[in-house]
């Protein structure tokens, strides 16, 4: 390593410092009180149970940013910018799906009311008289003509003085009206689009300013007379600012609802440490150049022997209980691991077909256990009995679902990276990644190391399961992970393969998927447009690998074997063992 590059090297890892210092530091000042100075930022920190474990699981956030600067340096920007992008987007189809709030003023449940102090004219031929009421709902969501203008018909004699009022139903009803009172003639007598403080004092019926009232119009004439009532247009700029308003409402708690308060981080949080540990079990068969989505499956059948586990020897103390479950759903999800390696390796068979296969196998094998042998016969829906106190994963900060998995996640992390880049089997994996017929031609087991590669990421898969269910629920339930291996695969992308990344891409996905929850929640917009971000984040990172592909086959000289087995190999590219220890130098 040259002078000037380990200096270089050095800058980096100041930066990486400094910016871990930060994010520590402002995740913590916000979840935990925050306040004008340090005195009342420390005083309310330590009136927070558990302030301690709440602020180490700060500091490993920060951590996992260091090592994401550290570790991916120029990538790092390429991974920012392709998020950014992404929320970009999200940020124009959150305004598209608001683009409908601004038309709240133009529909609701309204009345119109015809006030006069002379004989109503009896005829059933018109829908008003004095004194009455008629009603109905401007704009009705989901009617095929809805209604946008509304006409009513009274009789009158000349000389009468009539007052009309057009008002909302009810204050939930934010319709902005205007009316207008139309001779026998056709001529409009009179028009009005709003209602003065005077009159809201005057009219009991009236509910804001939006309501139209028609006051004191002396008839000219005998003879039907017509109340025209409609939603007031709205200006465009009106309809600019409030879909802008109701936007950023929308983003701000999307973007800081995760940091609202210490239970809305724990949401964040655990749904990190699973998607962690999927998007460490996913590097390692993408190292190895196999598109594998078994770990779907392999969650399901590690949350089952983990439960089985659990609920069978719960006479155990839970220092050998907890263990003993979580090393056997490891032991399942790595033998599940085993068969699509199997087919594979010895028979040829698409790995991403026989992965998704098995996932159907494992996921009906779980719903028929806990259905018919786990579920108690006095409960009305498909659960097991709830899990032992002692025999679930503790939790390190109160009134929350945040548990020692964090630590699991640690030595998960750091077992893998060894595993990838100081073991004989991770080298194994990396040849196999880089170019598969070099490695049989450098004598390498290509089939046992496939197998192998994909039975240790089904053991941490199943560790997912014994996470899902001995941490998260404490018991075992319908559907207990929902796509959470998809989600997985885009982690991984996202860090590049690198499992020293992978903390910080789950977190980061995690928070995403956090934030639309809290998005649903306070601003009452669509989970879906989180689903938009994760499909761009998808595409940009597809795109991304296409391209370089297509650059590497036109370059004499590369460090990287790209073998062409579709599409989907080629997103998973993996530099050689010889070119990783050159960029590591």
């Amino acid at each position: 390593m040259t002078a000037q590059r380990a200096y270089r090297r050095l800058w980096l890892a100041l930066l990486a410092l400094l910016v871990a210092v930060g994010v520590t530091y402002a995740i913590s000042f916000r979840i935990l009180g925050g306040g004008s100075n340090l005195d009342e930022f420390v005083a309310a920190m330590t009136a927070v149970p558990d302030y301690q474990n709440v602020l180490l699981v700060n500091a490993l956030v920060g951590i996992s940013v260091a090592l994401f600067i550290y570790e991916l340096r120029w990538n790092a920007v390429r991974v920012v910018a392709t998020v950014a992008i992404a929320l970009a987007l999200g940020y124009l189809m959150t305004a598209i799906f608001n683009l409908d709030n601004a038309n709240r003023f133009t529909r609701g449940e309204f009345r119109v009311a015809i006030e006069s102090d002379a004989e109503p004219v009896e005829n059933d031929d018109v829908e008003l008289e004095y004194g009455q009421r008629r009603g109905d709902e401007f704009n009705r969501a989901g009617v095929a003509e809805p209604l946008r203008q509304a006409e009513y018909r009274f009789e009158g004699r000349a000389g009468d003085e009539v007052t009309v009022l057009a008002y909302a139903a009810n204050r939930r009803s934010l319709v902005n009206l205007q009316a207008s009172l139309i001779g026998p003639d056709g001529e409009t007598l009179a028009s009005a689009t709003s209602a003065t403080e005077a009159q809201l004092d005057a009219y009991d019926d009236l509910v804001s300013e939006r309501d139209a009232v028609i006051e004191n119009v002396t008839l000219p004439a005998d003879g039907i007379y017509t109340i025209s009532v409609s939603p007031e247009p709205l200006p465009g700029d009106l309809i600019v600012s409030e879909t802008l308003a109701a936007t950023n409402q929308a983003y701000e708690a999307f973007l800081l609802g995760p940091l609202g308060r210490v239970n809305r981080w724990a949401v964040w949080i655990q749904d990190a440490l699973s998607l962690i540990l999927v998007g460490l079990a996913i590097v390692i068969v993408f190292r190895a150049r196999q598109f594998s989505l078994g770990a779907e499956g392999q969650i399901y059948l590690g949350a089952l022997a983990a439960g089985v586990v659990v609920l069978n020897t719960s006479a155990l103390p839970g220092i050998l209980l907890i263990p003993l479950a979580l090393l056997s759903a490891m032991v399942v999800g790595f033998l599940w691991g085993l068969v699509p390696g199997a087919l594979k390796a010895y028979l040829g068979a698409n790995e991403l077909v026989a992965t998704l296969m098995l996932n159907s196998v494992a996921i009906r094998f779980f719903d028929l256990v806990l259905t018919y042998q786990l579920k108690p016969a006095n409960v009305g829906y498909v659960v097991s009995e709830n899990f032992p106190d002692h025999s679930v994963l503790p939790v390190i900060v109160g009134g929350t679902q945040v548990t020692v998995a964090v630590f699991l996640v640690i030595l998960a992390v750091i077992a893998v990276w060894l595993l990838i880049t100081r073991t004989p089997l991770g080298y194994e994996i990396r040849m196999i990644g880089a170019n598969i017929r070099f490695a049989d031609y450098g004598g390498v087991n290509t089939r046992r190391t496939i197998m192998l590669a994909m039975a240790v990421s089904g053991a941490i898969a199943g560790l997912v399961g014994a996470h899902l269910s001995m941490g998260i629920h404490r018991m075992l339930i319908l559907n207990i992970s929902v796509g959470l291996a998809f989600e997985g695969v885009v982690v991984a992308l996202l860090a590049r393969n690198n499992p020293l990344v992978v903390p910080f891409t789950g977190l980061l996905y995690a928070y995403l998927r956090a934030g639309a929850q809290f998005m649903e929640r306070d601003a009452n917009v669509s989970f879906e447009v989180v689903r938009i971000i994760q499909a761009v984040i998808i595409l940009l990172i597809t795109a991304e690998a296409f391209i370089t592909f297509f650059r590497r086959r036109r370059s004499p000289r590369r460090d990287t074997v790209l073998r062409g087995q579709g599409p989907e190999q080629q997103m998973l590219e993996v530099t050689t063992p010889a070119a990783e220890e050159k960029a590591s130098v």
